[in-house]
């Protein structure tokens, strides 16, 4: 994957959270329960997946790294903050390895 696509990806999902708050009426009741519980379990579906490759292993160093970067990020409960911690790790894996 290289850095052109992750950064597109991760402005696709930016861009369309952002819209969807801003044109869309806010969410009540049992659904805005389990919206609100979505993004973690989002989150680990998407890691498992980027962590392994075709052949069953595990990807390259940088992607682990960003990963791992991503994931304490989350902490904060910002997008934005996930993102850029994710990128930021993987940049500086890329270059180290």
């Amino acid at each position: 994957m290289s850095v052109l696509t992750l950064i597109a990806a991760g402005l696709i999902t930016y861009v369309s959270r952002v819209a969807a708050f801003a044109l869309l009426p806010p969410i009540r009741g049992r659904l805005a329960d389990l919206v609100q519980r979505l993004p973690a379990p989002l989150f680990a579906a998407l890691a498992a997946l980027s962590l392994s490759d075709i052949e069953g292993g595990f990807v390259n160093p940088p992607i682990l790294v960003a990963m791992g970067c991503a994931l304490i990020s989350t902490r904060w409960s910002s997008l934005l903050i996930t993102l850029a911690s994710g990128l930021g790790g993987y940049l500086v894996a890329s270059l180290i390895w």
